[in-house]
């Protein structure tokens, strides 16, 4: 596997995995060839591609859900046995540092395959598609601009809602006291959003300057690599990657802490369902 990457709001990566993701955990047989016709769809009008474009990303949506298996089964297998297993016996530092890297070599066997596939591809876009890309992409840093916006209240309760939701999907229902306490937590995490946003702006703009100059597949392979593994730097009115990761392992364990012994039942149960769809895919995608 070759080396390739692209910045977050130039959302080819990150739309792609999203979609193969999608894909991954509902579509068996016919509904797994739908699933990438609606891929290629996606992807065709976030590029504006012409005919020859679209058969070409078809082809390639195709090839990336047929290596899914081989590339990723054994180790989705892994990972789900590793996260399992510390619902059940409880989580830790070490055991959280262990699932980051095991997450993140995951994220680098999908986002290196979607990105050697998207960089031929990339790499015949015209000015025109450019031009698009770049006013829909525009769009959204117009987007986030407006949520930094809006009164702090309104978006740390937005945040609180989200990690609420979030949390009472994995443990069934959360009593009111719990909510509460994630609620405090999330108030006093710190608002990088402003950092994020102007991190995203660097990139789009790195990446505008490459695509300009239609450098060639592999010069934008490498581009795209470089942005993917530089994504958690939001540069310096951010705290470091680390200390954010560390902060993530943190609120694990904050929410861990608050479950009682039926709740952490129900987030295995829930992983297990999540782990049975991607094997049915994984075995539809194989055969």
């Amino acid at each position: 596997m070759t080396s390739a990457s692209r910045p977050r709001p130039q959302r080819l990566t990150f739309l792609a995995l999203t979609i193969f993701l999608l894909v991954a955990v509902g579509c068996t047989g016919l509904l797994q060839n739908i699933g990438a016709r609606w891929v290629t769809r996606q992807i065709a009008a976030e590029f504006n591609l012409d005919e020859a474009q679209t058969a070409a990303t078809r082809a390639a949506v195709d090839r990336t859900i047929a290596a899914a298996p081989a590339a990723l089964s054994s180790k989705v297998d892994m990972l789900v046995a590793t996260v399992d297993a510390a619902i059940a016996k409880g989580l830790t530092e070490k055991k959280l540092l262990g699932m980051e890297r095991q997450v993140d070599a995951l994220l680098d066997i999908v986002a290196g395959g979607i990105i050697d596939e998207a960089a031929p591809i990339m790499a015949t876009l015209r000015d025109d598609q450019i031009d698009f890309v770049e006013a829909r992409i525009q769009k959204r840093l117009d987007e986030a601009r407006e949520e930094i916006a809006e009164p702090k209240e309104e978006r740390v309760e937005k945040r609180q809602d989200a990690f609420v939701e979030a949390v009472d999907d994995w443990a069934g229902s959360l009593t009111d006291g719990q909510e509460d306490s994630l609620r405090t937590f999330v108030a006093g995490l710190p608002d990088e959003a402003a950092a994020r946003l102007a991190a995203d702006e660097r990139r789009v703009a790195t990446m505008r300057a490459v695509f300009r100059e239609h450098p060639g597949e592999q010069a934008i392979r490498d581009a795209i690599w470089k942005e993917w593994k530089n994504r958690e730097d939001w540069g310096p009115d951010a705290r470091p990657p680390a200390a954010r990761r560390a902060e993530g392992r943190q609120a694990l364990m904050f929410v861990y802490g608050l479950l009682d012994a039926k709740q952490k039942d129900h987030a295995s149960k829930h992983l297990h369902e999540l782990h049975d769809k991607v094997k049915a895919f994984f075995g539809a995608a194989g055969t």
